[in-house]
C-alpha cells in the first residue's frame, strides 16, 4: 500500500485568487479587511492545485477514486502524487 497526496487538477478550477499578505506583519493580519475596496489591489489570480486528501492506495488511479468517493468529486478531475511506499 502506498501513500498518495491527491489534488484537483487546476484545469478544472476557475476564478482562483489569493490575497497577497507580503509586507504585512502578523499584527496587521487580524485587522485587515480583505474584502474592502482598499484591499482590492492585494488580490491576484493564481494557478491552483487544491489539496484534496492523503490516501493509502495501490495506485494513483485507486487513490483518486478513493478521494473522489470521500469528498464527492469526480475522480477524472483529480491527480495523485505518490509520497511513500
Amino acid at each position: 500500500m502506498n501513500t498518495y497526496v491527491v489534488c484537483m487538477d487546476s484545469s478544472w478550477v476557475r476564478d482562483s485568487q489569493m490575497f497577497d499578505i507580503a509586507g504585512l506583519i502578523d499584527d496587521e493580519l487580524g485587522d485587515i479587511n480583505m474584502y474592502s475596496a482598499d484591499s482590492e489591489d492585494k488580490w491576484h489570480d493564481m494557478e491552483p492545485t487544491p489539496f484534496i486528501a492523503v490516501i493509502k492506495a495501490e495506485s494513483e488511479k485507486e487513490a483518486c477514486k478513493k478521494a473522489a468517493s470521500q469528498m464527492r468529486y469526480d475522480p477524472r478531475c483529480l491527480f495523485a502524487i505518490k509520497v511513500s511506499e
